[in-house]
């Protein structure tokens, strides 16, 4: 399948806003502004100020216009998890954390960024995933570890800094939650190669697995996966949701989707893309408004973190306090050597 959807990369603004919008379009049934995380917001105790703003361009200037993509701290404080997308094409970047009322917590620069290996700017092959490496650690702000499981058939936790919608709202995100990060719940119902394969046997997960979720409404008109599932041999199951689904838009890609372990939360995927798939394929629509990129029917996918746990850390694993000790002695030597050599001189 070549899927026809739309990176939720990027969203340019107007010069004269200093930034672009905010708020995720989990466009849940209630009001964008009752799905606001703060600093004094926790998830079964924990707080997300972890969650990162990420403000780019290319061309240097980041106040003449810029674009936004979202991100999760990794344990650690040094580095951020995000899309491959949002990454691969920036001249400035700046990182805030712990944003309320566009005022940030913490704000750092960005040194370095890595793309997963295969990230050539084609969705849905598993990847679309990047790092990027803080000029200073954070600290203060909880990072989060990674979930080493797949999180097909668990409830998410999803966090971003996108634009706001509803599920029945007939036109588009709109930009009202500017200055906000917001949350909201969904399941992933299947990976993205099961989807494909079903639907036209063009699944692809040749750099690693991705999750797909539906923005379902509580009724079954708007149940794409349960849908598709019934279309193309039950493969998978899709309930209609419980009313508290929600979706990303512009903005939340690169945002994290978390799992509750028991104690903690780990970062179980990277937000990818969206995509209107009912809007000609399903006959009637599954679709509630073609001019909504969040309103229910509308999928979403997610480049999973376990299929790339082993490229993560290969960037980000921190030494153990031993491995500490050596590379300090080891230092320690090397300076000697470079401050004999010195003195001979």
């Amino acid at each position: 399948m070549t899927f026809a959807t739309r990176a939720f990369r990027l969203a340019p603004i107007a010069a004269l806003l200093v930034g672009f919008g905010s708020a995720q379009a989990m466009s849940n049934n209630t009001a964008p502004s009752n799905w606001r995380f703060t600093s004094a917001s926790t998830f079964n105790g924990v707080n997300f100020d972890g969650v990162a703003r990420l403000q780019f361009d290319n061309d240097g200037d980041i106040t003449n216009g810029s674009y936004i993509c979202s991100g999760t701290l990794l344990a650690g404080g040094q580095y951020v998890l995000t899309a491959g997308h949002c990454a691969d094409d920036f001249n400035i970047m700046e990182v805030k954390f712990g944003i309320n009322n566009n005022v940030a917590t913490a704000t750092r620069g960005v040194t370095a960024a890595y793309l997963k290996p295969g990230w050539n700017g084609s969705l849905a092959t598993g990847a679309d995933m990047a790092i990027i490496k803080l000029d200073a650690p954070v600290v203060g702000i909880q990072g989060f570890k990674l979930d080493p499981n797949s999180a097909i058939g668990k409830q998410v936790l999803m966090m971003g800094y996108g634009t706001t919608s509803q599920g029945d709202r007939v036109g588009g995100p709109d930009w009202a939650e500017w200055g906000h990060g917001h949350y909201g719940y969904n399941t992933f119902d299947v990976t993205s190669k099961v989807f494909s394969d079903a639907w036209d046997g063009t699944g692809d997960n040749t750099y690693g697995e991705e999750y797909v979720a539906d923005y379902d409404s509580g009724t079954s008109g708007n149940n794409t996966l349960g849908i598709v599932a019934g279309m193309t041999g039950n493969l998978w199951t899709s309930n209609n949701g419980d009313n508290i689904e929600s979706l990303i838009t512009g903005g939340d890609s690169g945002g994290g989707d978390f799992v509750w372990n028991g104690t903690e939360w780990l970062v179980t995927g990277v937000h990818s893309w969206g995509w209107q798939f009912c809007d000609g394929r399903i006959t009637p629509s599954c679709d509630f408004s073609s001019n909504n990129s969040g309103s229910w029917g509308d999928l979403m996918g997610s480049t999973a973190v376990y299929s790339n746990v082993d490229w993560i850390n290969s960037i980000v694993a921190v030494p153990e306090p031993e491995t500490y000790a050596l590379m300090l002695a080891g230092l320690a030597a090397v300076a000697g050597v470079a401050r004999r050599r010195r003195k001979a001189d």
